[in-house]
């Protein structure tokens, strides 16, 4: 696939090798690439040339990172260069994550346990929370824009990517107008993950995400997709009418707390959904913890009283702490909580 590609092994905009080719989206392709001043391997997109000419692509894609250039959270991939080359290539600069698409993962290993599922979707709402509060929209969550690392010393890391399609509001865009990049009423997303406003049309808000979340986490507990079809109108309608199959019916084992959960995430109108992914993340954390799932969702920060609880200050002022203490303070105060 490389081998065919003009871009592989030459230099971007004189700062980076574009050293293979990963994949390819719906608006760019993806490569491995080093920044040759610092050294640093990289992942980079940039734009399909069919989309050159095209003055609202360009300006999406770089609302893009624009948009993610303001993203910081630890389960959102981070961008760090975007930029157009004096030949019209227009591309954005990511950190190069090493691991699995979870699309990848569902392929071989769905349906997923229940920790599993949930530790994952707990880390993938935590990045989108972080999103909606920053005023940007995903609109094309799915499978494979979530991305799962692993390594030997370390739990799995989330990252949720590609914010290509992303609506931010208005009051984040310095005076711009972000509807210049999409036509009022075509859906942007992929069909099988996007909300019934997203069909038909109609106005998106960060419930809109939420149902993709839903679809998502409905997909790693059973297998399978709730709604599909031979066509994209087939699927609109299943979305927009029909009942999604209780994850329970598929597999008996996932917990009836879990499937209110997907399930609350799934319904048709927007407003009888979480209103954003900060609510269906905590309906989530609060149901794993009541269940006593193990997960890596990070809950809360030891605030200072809990550090000086937990330490002692030396003659300097310098606060030290006792890292055991510590966890063993919070583990009477979640006990306490928990009653």
């Amino acid at each position: 696939m490389q081998n065919n590609d003009p871009l592989t092994n030459q230099t971007l905009d004189e700062k980076y090798y574009l050293e293979e080719r990963l994949g390819e989206g719906g608006m760019g392709t993806v490569y491995r690439a080093r920044h040759l001043l610092m050294d640093r391997p990289v992942a980079i997109k940039v734009l399909h040339p069919r989309f050159v000419e095209n003055e609202a692509a360009r300006m999406r894609f770089q609302l893009e990172a624009r948009a993610a250039v303001r993203l910081h959270h630890v389960n959102a991939v981070s961008v760090t260069d975007f930029g157009q080359t004096p030949d019209g290539l227009v591309y954005i600069v990511m950190e190069l994550i090493r691991g699995y698409t979870l699309r990848e993962i569902l392929g071989k290993e769905a349906p997923l346990e229940t920790a599993r599922a949930i530790s994952i979707m707990l880390q993938a709402s935590a990045a989108v929370a972080a999103a909606h509060e920053a005023g940007i929209i995903h609109r094309d969550l799915k499978p494979s824009n979530i991305l799962v690392t692993k390594s030997a010393d370390a739990p799995a890391m989330v990252k949720v990517l590609d914010f290509g399609i992303a609506k931010l509001a208005a009051d984040t865009l310095d005076g711009e107008d972000a509807s210049a990049t999409t036509l009022p009423g075509t859906p942007i997303g992929t069909p099988r993950y996007m909300s019934p406003e997203q069909h038909e049309g109609r106005e998106i808000t960060p419930a809109t995400d939420v149902y993709s979340l839903g679809i998502i986490l409905y997909e790693m507990l059973t297998g399978m997709a709730p709604f599909t079809g031979t066509s994209v109108v087939e699927i609109a309608m299943k979305h927009a009418n029909d009942p999604p199959r209780a994850p329970r019916e598929i597999v008996a084992a996932i917990p009836e707390d879990v499937e209110r959960v997907v399930l609350h995430a799934l319904e048709k109108q927007p407003e009888a959904r979480p209103a954003n992914a900060a609510e269906v993340r905590q309906e989530l954390l609060e149901t794993a913890e009541r269940l006593g799932l193990e997960h890596q969702a990070i809950t809360s920060a030891p605030n200072i009283k809990a550090l000086r609880g937990a330490g002692l200050e030396s003659p300097s002022g310098r606060l030290v702490v006792d890292i055991s203490k510590l966890r063993e303070t919070r583990a009477t105060d979640k006990t306490d909580k928990n009653g």
